[in-house]
């Protein structure tokens, strides 16, 4: 079996890696076409590319992030088409970003951009069931048309390392892009909450709420928060979170978070870190409270404090939690599992 993935970045997103790299494990040959030249350029340069081998792949599998490349690849290939979706960009630029209002032309273009490719496709993998039933209402899919497919983490960068040793002082990590369901602020009020209980925190990221981010950490000045900004390489990434004592996921009330399972999550789980994020049942669908992960209520920091008092005091339990989530990514996450659930829902 061979796959043709196409997608318009210089590198391999990290959803992408997954599953590229668990159709390998499962047999099969990958072909690349990549290509981020300015304008259409890049169209016409992925056709050449595909013309040459257009009758000697089995499936087209289009990249993450690449909605407006779908309907394209429709058009120049006759093979099933899978697109590793995640979500939609009406979702990422209308909804979590809020770029636009929702009545706006832009919040049209990008509508008709998602039903374009939702439709040319034969399969879409998102991110959770939650995520699967807002695409069936927003652009009128059958539900065969999508497949809930774990984003995952690539268990050969992210993976526990009983080497590494933590942090002499209880140190809790937030990491990821500053977006507004993350909730960073609610991270930071906390910090504040309990900088005399001997807690650090860990932030590594940066986004669009950044300068709500410099204002806060400027007024309350806080000794206990270290924020690391620029881009770290993976295995510096994987090390610095295997320092931290805990992890911390979304935080935010936001409607993104009823459907959404974040990249960090999966990462989380894969080096064995205790998770503690805001309910919300995008996260739920993955996790089970006190099993898996630990909760607390959304966008209340006082109740985030108290649970990472409590973290603290209870290690052999968070420990044991940590222990539980790397064994659900060992036994159901890993990449040529979830690449596998693909290929058989295809009759593969």
């Amino acid at each position: 079996m061979k796959i043709c993935y196409i997608n318009l970045t210089k590198e391999i997103p990290s959803r992408d890696a997954v599953y590229l790299r668990g159709l390998k494990e499962n047999g099969a040959e990958v072909v690349e076409i990549m290509n981020s030249s300015p304008g259409l350029i890049k169209f016409w340069r992925i056709f050449k590319r595909h013309r040459i081998i257009r009758k000697n792949y089995d499936i087209a599998l289009v990249g993450y992030t690449a909605h407006i490349l779908v309907p394209f690849v429709r058009l120049i290939s006759n093979k099933k088409i899978v697109f590793n979706a995640l979500g939609s960009m009406y979702e990422g630029k209308i909804i979590s970003r809020a770029q636009a209002s929702s009545r706006s032309f832009k919040a049209l273009y990008w509508w008709l951009i998602d039903f374009l490719a939702f439709h040319a496709a034969t399969l879409s993998l998102v991110e959770s069931n939650a995520q699967k039933k807002f695409l069936q209402n927003k652009f009128w899919l059958s539900e065969r048309k999508l497949l809930r497919a774990w984003t995952g983490a690539d268990d050969n960068i992210f993976f526990h390392d009983a080497a590494i040793p933590k942090l002499p002082i209880f140190t809790v990590l937030f990491r990821g892009r500053f977006l507004p369901e993350a909730g960073i602020e609610y991270a930071i009020e906390t910090a504040k909450t309990l900088k005399n209980e001997n807690i650090k925190f860990r932030i590594i990221g940066s986004g669009p709420t950044e300068i709500k981010i410099k204002e806060l950490l400027g007024k309350y000045n806080l000794e206990n928060v270290e924020w690391i900004k620029e881009k770290l390489s993976p295995a510096d990434l994987r090390n610095k979170m295997l320092e931290c004592h805990l992890s911390l996921g979304q935080l935010s009330i936001h409607d993104r978070l009823q459907r959404t399972v974040p990249h960090k999550a999966f990462e989380t789980l894969a080096v064995g870190l205790p998770y503690l994020t805001a309910r919300n049942p995008g996260i739920m669908e993955l996790l089970k409270e006190n099993e898996t992960c630990f909760f607390c209520n959304p966008a209340d920091s006082n109740d985030l404090a108290k649970k990472i008092i409590w973290a603290r005091e209870n290690q052999e339990t968070i420990k044991k939690i940590a222990e539980n989530g790397n064994l659900l990514h060992r036994r159901e996450l890993r990449p040529a599992i979830l690449a596998k659930k693909v290929l058989l829902n295809l009759g593969l």
